[in-house]
């Protein structure tokens, strides 16, 4: 599919962006992560401000943010391309993933209060309404809000943005092989574990509720090649 066509869909993010830099590159995110445009699309820098109806800077500075995120490979003069996540980037961005959250959640639950409760509820209500629309790329950035809300409390700022890139991959991967994924509603009711975990204050009880958390993901991950289907 190409960005026109996409566009021509409706596939846009559904969070309101705050400039035309921003709109482009969260609508070319969402189309990246679910698959829209796959590996190796090539994205011209005229055709795009074209079809956006911008200026090529906005669309040239969209491009540099999705390739510090790992979304697109810059080749200079021989133009930008949709990047490559394989499944083998993907499990090791799982384990990292599982080691900073786990020590982020330790931390947090020491941190832990009804405002940050009440901000997790409230994300978890809206990954319902999410499911029920059947907006599964609205979930995912719903997900990662609220995986990311935990991990602010740890206060490691420095490590937030390798946790988001891991983020990003890890929903593209899964995302992959649809056949494989659990019902949306049940995907968004999976975080109350979470929750009910940093609720109780116990940090070695909100590690394993997120680590298990975790595990889950890779159930629903495709397999590497060779495995069983």
């Amino acid at each position: 599919m190409s960005v026109a066509e996409a566009l021509e869909a409706g596939e846009f993010n559904p969070f309101p962006p705050s400039n035309k830099r921003q709109m482009i590159q969260e609508t070319l995110q969402r189309l990246i992560v679910i698959g829209r445009l796959g590996p190796g699309t090539p994205l011209v820098e005229t055709q795009l401000a074209a079809e956006f109806g911008s200026s090529q800077a906005p669309v040239r500075e969209a491009l540099m943010k999705l390739q510090e995120a790992g979304l697109v490979v810059r080749n200079g003069y021989r133009g930008t391309v949709v990047a490559t996540t394989s499944m083998d980037e993907a499990r090791e961005m799982v384990a990292v993933r599982r080691r900073l959250e786990t020590t982020g959640v330790r931390r947090a639950a020491a941190r832990f209060d009804p405002e940050m409760r009440d901000r997790l509820a409230g994300l978890i209500a809206d990954m319902e309404a999410a499911a029920g629309a059947g907006d599964l790329f609205a979930l995912t950035e719903l997900d990662r809000a609220f995986h990311m809300a935990i991990f602010e409390r740890a206060e490691l700022p420095s490590l937030e943005p390798i946790l988001t890139r891991c983020f990003l991959h890890v929903h593209r991967a899964a995302l992959a092989s649809p056949a494989r994924a659990r019902p949306m509603l049940q995907s968004a009711r999976w975080h109350w574990p979470i929750v009910e975990a940093l609720d109780s204050g116990c940090p070695d009880r909100a590690a394993a509720a997120l680590a298990e958390h975790i595990n889950n993901v890779i159930e629903g991950m495709p397999p590497d090649e060779g495995d069983e289907a």
